[in-house]
């Protein structure tokens, strides 16, 4: 069973750093620091079968099982006819997860200083032990028999595999970027190592002679997986689950995801069969995590619940492609609203601009249209290397409307932006209106300078020097008659 939270959002403003840097950490670990793991692991191995330490401890730990274990659960052990790797290699397994003959025999309870072999099993041993702590996940992990609290800590950063690392990391990424975000990092940081120092808590309580390195992330996630369930209980959250052959998306109340996921590390542990998935680990985790997450609760109420409202605008795709389906089917009055929708969550939405122009342009005589207009093309004359669709639709507007009605300061932006960018001839007409309808316009002056110069850059000195002059004629006491006289004068006008 896999139930997996799709949660939140993430702000480019305020990125959750932490589960970043966490996530960096346990890759550099992995792919830098533990890449030469297997080959000194399997070097350890070689060892421990080429040197002859596999003869003398493999009997002694048969010997072991029929003095401590009746002969059906040692049936399948049988003693080997030769000691090579592959003879002996499933007894060698099974020894070393039996805890409490490790032990016996690091305490020289099964080889005892007494016998004569004692001296070279101890110098192959040692050897043996050493090529193992080469091993950054067995020097590094955390070990029960052999606790202690660097490693308790270390241990959590480290991984047996890439799909180990890599389904960690997912799920760290899914669960902690809320977590981060939305209870703030220093809390998030001390969830993070309280769970995963409690995890490993348990796991020894439960498995107190292991000498098995414990090994990954997943103990710490589960603690923040146990706090998410508890610090958001109530709020509606959208989980993937999977049952293996049907998997589907629900809605539900993050409390009800903590009894589940603990009801299902409990049930693979007692029924799972054997496996090496520590989930006495993960339950030692969700539970920190919960008692965690319940005191923050009672205590900081530090919790943002608003992480999990969906963006307004996050509904404009839909409704776009809702409003074209309706446009395709001619059907104009139902898509109107739809754009309308669009432009009430983002007022600059081009394509729902261009689409209601399009619509309102069928009947120009409108008071919709005029409104569409002006609204496409004030949003076409502030957006950067827009100039060519802004005339073009300027263009259109004018050939379909019989009487235009564009406010002033609307009008000037376009004709400044023309003269920007070569329309000189519909700019130059522009202007002239406004000398006519408004001749007191303050921005007159700026407006007839730039399309002054634009001419003098493109080499039309005739028309250049034609507005310079009427800036000094009908505005002598501007600062851009002192301008206009300079350049005439300057370019001998």
């Amino acid at each position: 069973m896999l139930i997996i939270p799709l949660t939140g959002k993430i702000s480019k403003r305020n990125p959750p750093i932490i589960t970043i840097a966490i996530i960096l950490i346990n890759c550099f670990v992995f792919f830098v620091l533990q890449a030469g793991d297997t080959e000194q692991y399997e070097h350890a191995i070689e060892f421990y079968f080429d040197s002859g330490l596999a003869k003398i401890e493999i009997p002694r730990y048969l010997d072991y099982l029929d003095t401590v274990a009746t002969g059906e659960q040692t049936s399948d052990l049988k003693k080997p006819k030769d000691f090579n790797r592959d003879s002996i290699g499933p007894i060698y397994i099974k020894m070393q997860s039996d805890d409490v003959f490790i032990k016996k025999l690091q305490n020289h309870e099964i080889i005892t200083p007494n016998e004569q072999i004692y001296n070279e099993w101890k110098r192959l041993r040692i050897n043996y032990q050493d090529l193992l702590s080469g091993v950054v996940s067995v020097r590094y992990g955390f070990r029960p028999a052999h606790k202690n609290f660097v490693t308790s800590i270390t241990y959590m950063f480290l991984h047996g595999s890439f799909m180990h690392i890599l389904g960690n990391m997912v799920f760290l990424w899914l669960v902690g970027c809320v977590l981060e975000l939305g209870c703030g990092r220093v809390f998030y940081v001390s969830l993070y190592l309280f769970s995963g120092i409690c995890s490993v808590a348990l796991f020894t309580l439960a498995y107190m002679n292991s000498a098995v390195p414990l090994i990954g992330a997943s103990g710490a996630i589960s603690g923040l997986m146990g706090a998410f369930t508890v610090m958001y209980g109530r709020t509606k959250i959208k989980v993937f689950y999977s049952l293996g052959f049907y998997f589907n998306y629900a809605k539900v109340s993050a409390i009800i995801l903590l009894p589940i996921w603990i009801g299902n590390e409990v049930f693979q542990l007692f029924f799972g069969g054997y496996t090496q998935i520590a989930y006495v680990a993960h339950l030692g985790g969700l539970i920190s995590g919960a008692a965690l997450g319940f005191l923050n609760l009672k205590f900081f109420q530090r919790v943002d619940e608003k992480i999990f409202e969906e963006d307004p605008k996050a509904r404009i795709p839909a409704l776009l492609e809702e409003a074209l389906e309706r446009i395709a089917k001619l059907d104009m009055d139902g898509a109107r609203p739809l754009l309308e929708q669009v432009l009430e969550l983002h007022p600059d939405n081009h394509d729902a601009l261009q689409h209601l122009f399009n619509i309102d342009r069928l009947n120009p005589q409108s008071e919709r249209f005029h409104e569409s207009a002006s609204k496409l093309l004030k949003h076409l004359s502030s957006v950067n290397n827009a100039h060519e669709k802004l005339y073009e639709t300027y263009q259109e507007y004018f050939r379909v409307s019989q009487r235009p009605r564009l406010d002033r300061d609307l009008s000037f932006r376009i004709a400044s932006v023309f003269c920007e960018n070569g329309y000189l001839k519909e700019a130059e007409r522009i202007f002239a209106a406004f000398l006519n309808k408004f001749p007191g316009f303050q921005k007159n002056p700026t407006g007839i300078l730039n399309l002054a110069r634009a001419y003098l850059k493109k080499g039309a000195s005739g028309k250049g020097a034609k507005c310079l002059r009427i800036i000094c004629k009908k505005y002598p006491e501007s600062s851009e008659s002192q301008i206009a006289r300079r350049l005439l004068k300057g370019h001998a006008l």
